[in-house]
């Protein structure tokens, strides 16, 4: 008989960890009873038509906090759904389904609690405000436990939680997948952006503060004397204020906003460098995905995730500071450093041999990250717990 798996998470649009539940779901339906349950009726990925979806409340988007106040309501649902349906495993993704995920087993959830861990949490709650942050930090030391894994999405996140949460558990390290295949054929797609009229940089993401674009603004100044230009793809959140600080530092003809694409890869191909400017992040999904496209990387050391992916064989907790650092795969720069940052962007430029070098490394370690082999991994935990 099929083991039951119930997935949970705040919505499926875009974003990385519904990209996952997107591929599990596409490669467990015939091995798996999924259920597939949503906190927001939101689903922008095609899904098999046989899999049974619930929405645990109204299709709006509410006050975080207030969100987190109702988690008792909706646990108790989520908690009478997966015994009604006999579950067998319960996993969870981000940090409010993660929550209820790990209460439903103290109030009768007989379920495997498995939860996805997806950011750098130390980082992360530094950007919330303080009531929300002492009831989150509360509520991971105190609920966090009660998994029975919980996995993450790199060897620093894990630490994190071990170390400064005092959180002990089973753990499992399971980087997130890349569907190498739907990549190349939509990066052959056409775009709009003119190759080899000049060196192309490119950025992908949400203009959140933490994802640091202003940083990449300043370096990008830095080389503006160079046959440059930086395409951002991304939208909402800053964009206006990003906008308005390249009006002010003319580079309007320079830095050209896109709009957001459900299909970055036909503009990622086109370009010659991606550079990813962060201050933190979980895993960033962006940067493979521009490997996956052939394109040779720049990124900050931050935590957690791209010294990871770029230089796997050295010290994940051992950051650069101070210098470029040309890693395995990319080149590693320090966080909030515009001057190095744009420092390793005209290397970039004017090192032939280096780019094409990068090229190959990129296209060589994407393939690590191919869904088949990680959703192996996810698997295996299923199986294991």
């Amino acid at each position: 008989m099929k083991k039951k798996v119930f997935i949970l998470i705040n919505t499926l649009g875009t974003g990385g960890a519904e990209r996952v539940v997107s591929l599990l779901i596409h490669n467990w339906k015939n091995r798996y009873d999924i259920t597939l349950v949503l906190l927001i009726d939101i689903i922008e990925y095609d899904l098999p038509k046989n899999i049974p979806i619930i929405c645990l409340k109204q299709p709006f988007i509410e006050n975080g906090f207030l969100t987190t106040l109702k988690l008792p309501f909706l646990t108790w649902q989520y908690r009478n759904l997966c015994k009604k349906h006999n579950a067998d495993i319960s996993l969870s993704f981000l940090k409010r389904p993660n929550y209820m995920n790990c209460l439903s087993k103290l109030i009768g959830n007989k379920a495997k609690i498995i939860i996805s861990e997806r950011s750098y949490y130390s980082e992360l709650i530094k950007t919330l405000p303080p009531l929300q942050r002492k009831l989150s930090v509360f509520l991971t030391r105190k609920l966090y436990p009660h998994a029975d894994r919980i996995v993450t999405n790199s060897l620093i996140m894990k630490k994190d939680l071990e170390e400064n949460f005092n959180i002990r558990s089973a753990y499992s390290v399971i980087p997130n997948p890349m569907n190498l295949e739907f990549i190349e054929r939509s990066s052959k797609e056409v775009s709009d952006i003119p190759v080899n009229a000049s060196f192309n940089f490119i950025n992908v993401g949400a203009f959140r503060k933490e994802k640091n674009h202003k940083n990449l603004i300043e370096a990008f100044y830095k080389i503006k004397h160079l046959n440059v230009k930086l395409y951002l793809l991304g939208h909402r959140f800053l964009r206006d204020e990003l906008k308005a600080l390249v009006k002010t530092l003319h580079l309007e003809s320079q830095i050209i906003f896109l709009d957001f694409d459900t299909n970055p890869f036909k503009y990622l191909s086109k370009c010659d460098c991606f550079v990813l400017p962060s201050d933190f992040e979980g895993f960033p999904n962006a940067l493979v995905e521009a490997m996956a496209c052939g394109l040779p990387v720049i990124s900050t050391d931050c935590l957690s995730g791209p010294r990871e992916i770029l230089d796997p064989d050295t010290d994940p907790g051992v950051n650069v500071t101070d210098k470029i650092e040309i890693a395995e795969y990319g080149i590693l720069v320090p966080v909030k450093n515009p001057q190095l940052l744009a420092d390793a962007m005209e290397l970039m430029v004017k090192d032939k041999e280096l780019q094409n070098r990068l090229h190959q490394k990129s296209v060589e370690r994407a393939q690590d990250f191919e869904s088949g082999k990680i959703i192996e991994q996810y698997t295996g935990v299923v199986e294991s717990t």
